[in-house]
């Protein structure tokens, strides 16, 4: 259904001229990471929407976006399986958001899970593997993405703006928590 929806949108392209018939391929490929990178977006202002939280989820979603892109993790073997259980763990993280309260123990979280990031990032992809330079880039950005929101967590913890705090929380523990299973599995497979 992917594949359709992109070639429908590069053949509307080619027709309004808008790029040439020869770079489809390329075309395709570029729609493809656009309509990958924007899904965890779009899919939580449709739940956020439905919970009446659309601020809150797009706060939730802006760190893990960001930093999930650079720390890799935990990926899907197909395409339905990875959108069902994104909707999924997106719609637990705003349930979970909304029950949390901002105090010490969050902090604590949000620490251990910023430090871990610091520390396991990049995690490879089966799919595409890092060159030593990529792994080192990456890891410079998803160290300083990571500290630059969990200082947002603490002004707005400090602020008194604990709802958005706890959202910037949970957004921050998320990409963390994708890279444990990868972790544990690298354990596992040394073993």
């Amino acid at each position: 259904m992917m594949e359709h929806c992109i070639g429908s949108i590069v053949t509307w392209l080619i027709r309004h001229d808008a790029v040439e018939d020869a770079d489809r391929e390329l075309y395709e490929y570029a729609v493809y990471s656009l309509l990958i990178t924007l899904s965890p977006l779009f899919i939580i202002v449709v739940i956020g929407s439905f919970m009446g939280m659309v601020k809150e989820s797009v706060l939730l979603i802006l760190p893990f976006m960001t930093i999930r892109k650079f720390s890799g993790g935990f990926h899907a073997k197909h395409g339905w399986t990875c959108f069902i259980g994104s909707c999924a763990v997106l719609f637990l993280c705003v349930i979970l958001a909304s029950h949390i309260t901002c105090n010490v123990v969050l902090t604590a979280v949000v620490l251990g899970a910023v430090t871990s990031l610091c520390i396991l990032s990049p995690i490879d992809s089966d799919n595409r593997r890092l060159s030593e330079e990529e792994k080192r880039r990456y890891k410079k950005v998803t160290c300083i993405t990571a500290g630059i929101f969990a200082i947002l967590y603490v002004l707005l913890y400090l602020a008194k703006l604990d709802t958005y705090a706890v959202c910037v929380a949970v957004g921050l523990v998320l990409p963390a928590s994708l890279q444990l299973p990868c972790i544990m599995r690298k354990d596992r497979v040394s073993e």
